[in-house]
């Protein structure tokens, strides 16, 4: 089935996702009857309640499963998550934004296993908890042909789509390519639209890394822990000083939307 939702688009979780397929709208975990799918919504209000979200750099996401009050227990939404391969259902990811109900989708996941931990609940009492360990659907790597260094602008940035849609699945059976971290491709799009020049200031890079290329660092303009996705679309490439000011200079927030403005990246 074709994923209805666009990663990095910004949805109205009442008019655009339950109206249109179902769940509830409350949930933090949504499974939907009469669709394959089981939405996931986390954000900062998570915090009160004594979830810890993550999106790692590498694309995992770790999740902490639902129940508020007391011991979590593996029924309900958490088995939902666990068992949506066996059951056909797909999982879809957003970010919970300040607007009301406003979210982005960050992306189709799958699991992959789950740990239980000790967390607090909402009262702050100390409970058992589950944490998931989601990937990109397709898993954390993609088949590419082998001369990535020879691609265009144009190839790249469809590569660096297909690595966050979960396209370009990993297979067994092939010999004439090979494999490559999803979250690489979008990393190669950046560096090469920058061609060794910070998008920030406008000067070479510093200086080369071990590779002998320019060193450069991949920077998300919306960042990733406020909804942002790693999407070709919401990266560039900044030179160390300029990426160090945008998450810890005075004026870091001006300047992260003056890169927005500049690059016609809203």
């Amino acid at each position: 089935m074709t994923t209805p939702f666009e990663v990095g688009e910004t949805y109205h979780r009442i008019e655009d996702i339950h109206d249109e397929y179902g769940g509830n709208r409350y949930s933090g975990i949504s499974p939907c009857s009469e669709y394959p799918y089981v939405f996931i919504f986390y954000g900062e209000s998570g915090e009160w309640h004594g979830y810890e979200d993550e999106l790692k750099e590498d694309g995992r996401f770790l999740y902490t499963g639902e129940g508020r009050d007391g011991d979590m227990t593996m029924d309900g939404g958490n088995a939902a998550i666990r068992d949506h391969a066996a059951k056909g259902n797909e999982l879809h990811v957003f970010e919970i934004n300040e607007g009301a109900w406003q979210v982005t989708y960050v992306g189709e996941y799958e699991y992959d296993h789950h740990v239980w931990t000790r967390l607090p609940d909402r009262n702050d009492m100390m409970r058992d908890a589950i944490r998931f360990e989601l990937v990109p659907a397709g898993g954390l790597t993609m088949e590419v042909d082998s001369d990535v260094d020879r691609m265009s602008e144009e190839e790249l940035y469809e590569l660096a789509k297909q690595a966050v849609s979960g396209e370009n699945r990993s297979s067994t059976t092939t010999t004439t390519r090979t494999q490559m971290k999803r979250s690489e491709a979008v990393k190669e799009y950046a560096l090469y639209v920058a061609d060794g020049v910070c998008q920030g200031c406008g000067d070479a890079a510093p200086f080369n890394g071990k590779d002998g290329e320019p060193f450069l660092e991949v920077h998300h303009l919306h960042r990733r822990g406020d909804g942002g996705a790693d999407h070709p679309d919401n990266v560039i490439a900044l030179c160390p000083n300029c990426h160090r000011r945008v998450h810890y200079g005075e004026d870091g927030d001006e300047f992260n939307q003056e890169l927005i403005e500049e690059t016609g990246r809203s």
